[in-house]
């Protein structure tokens, strides 16, 4: 055991009259009267399970702003009261009940099914592994040995594009549909469970860096950049600042009002070893072949044997 992480977030409202966008970062959020005004965080975190996302709202008059605000208020009563935050049915089960809290807001003020609506991009992180959760066009990233991977697959209409083969990444970057999304927290399912994409357990490695981000940045800035950016700037906050910065100034550059632009970065500074959690794993399958063996016997020499094996575990 012993994961250390240490964690910066940075949102900006860029030049658009309210900023959709929130975060989580182990339990903080902004509560809607900050969400305007923005948010700059970093902390270094020793928790045995550690959870970051972003959402990004989406809707307008307000409801974007609600969406996201009600899908971090949602993850951190699930982080606080979630004995396994990391499982893959209580991840989706979390998601599938965001969407339609999410989507409850259009009702309650009277409009369609599916026009409050949010992204959500998601580490877990615990002890020795890491997963993700998503739903929309928000991304995590991965820096290891300096080079940059995206380990989050965008619901978007490039997206599927790409993965045809009818256009390239770099193309995908400046297409004209690059803001269309497939999926997103609080669309319409009828009578279905809205099922995020959840990955396998992967390993976290010490000097590792991540990033979570809204679309505010990777619209504006290429990956490569991205990457840059991230291999130059030492700690979490200053590569969060710069990243956002940059984002600002694209647009500006560009002549068009900036997008919300929240950005999470985390640097992995220990975590624990998966041949220790593998070994404790073994003994506690062990353990319960056991003791079902043990509960099953009808004979002494059965029992003798299991009462061995529980020897044996003690060693």
């Amino acid at each position: 055991m012993g994961l250390k992480i240490s964690a910066a977030v940075y949102s900006h409202i860029g030049h658009r009259p309210n900023n959709e966008d929130n975060f989580f970062v182990n339990g903080l959020f902004m509560e809607r009267e900050q969400m305007n005004k923005g948010g700059r965080y970093h902390a270094v975190y020793t928790d045995d399970a550690q959870i970051f996302a972003v959402c990004d709202g989406m809707g307008g008059a307000e409801l974007g702003e609600e969406a996201s605000l009600r899908a971090v208020k949602m993850l951190k009563e699930f982080h606080q009261n979630c004995a396994q935050p990391d499982s893959t049915v209580y991840l989706n089960d979390l998601v599938a009940d965001m969407s339609e809290r999410v989507d409850a807001i259009s009702l309650e003020r009277g409009r369609p099914s599916g026009d409050s609506g949010c992204t959500i991009a998601m580490l877990v992180m615990k002890d020795w592994y890491f997963r993700t959760v998503n739903v929309g066009d928000s991304r995590v990233y991965q820096l290891h040995d300096g080079e940059l991977t995206r380990v989050t697959k965008d619901d978007s209409e490039v997206q599927q594009m790409v993965d045809r083969g009818e256009i390239t990444a770099e193309e995908a970057w400046q297409h004209p549909l690059k803001n269309v999304i497939t999926r997103h927290l609080g669309m319409p399912m009828n009578g279905e469970r809205l099922k995020p994409t959840v990955s396998e357990r992967m390993d976290l490695t010490p000097g590792d860096r991540y990033l979570i981000c809204s679309d505010g940045l990777s619209d504006e800035v290429p990956d490569d950049v991205i990457r840059d950016l991230l291999r130059s700037n030492t700690s979490p906050a200053d590569a969060a600042a710069v990243l956002v910065r940059r984002a600002l100034s694209e647009s500006e550059y560009m002549g068009i009002p900036s997008d919300n632009v929240t950005v999470i970065v985390i640097d992995v500074l220990k975590a624990g070893e998966r041949d220790d959690n593998q070994r404790r794993v073994r003994r506690m399958n062990i353990l319960r072949a056991g003791l079902a063996a043990l509960s099953a016997a009808a004979v002494g020499g059965l029992i003798w044997r299991c009462i061995e094996l529980f020897r044996f575990l003690k060693k």
